[in-house]
């Protein structure tokens, strides 16, 4: 499968930490977030598949990019938010 052009411009960029995945179409749905999953370097899941992280404790803002830390010690880089597709409103849209 190959990589959407979102995925392939986050990663060419230097996070100064080891990413595990990137996140396309992702929404959060606390505590944890929802998306389609490229690039995971833990082997656990395909690209393309959906998943839903774990726990999420901390939330990085690095060169544009938002970079969630889990509770299992996962980082993804979101990459595409749902919102995006015009499927619903911006959350700050929403309140």
């Amino acid at each position: 499968m190959a990589l959407p052009t979102c995925v392939l411009d986050a990663k060419k960029i230097d996070f100064g930490v080891q990413v595990t995945g990137y996140l396309c179409c992702a929404e959060f749905q606390p505590p944890c977030m929802i998306g389609v999953v490229f690039s995971e370097t833990r082997g656990r899941f395909e690209d393309g598949k959906t998943i839903r992280t774990s726990q999420i404790e901390r939330v990085v803002e690095l060169q544009g990019y938002q970079l969630f830390e889990t509770y299992n010690g996962s980082r993804y880089v979101i990459c595409h938010w749902w919102h995006e597709n015009g499927a619903l409103p911006e959350i700050n849209m929403i309140h």
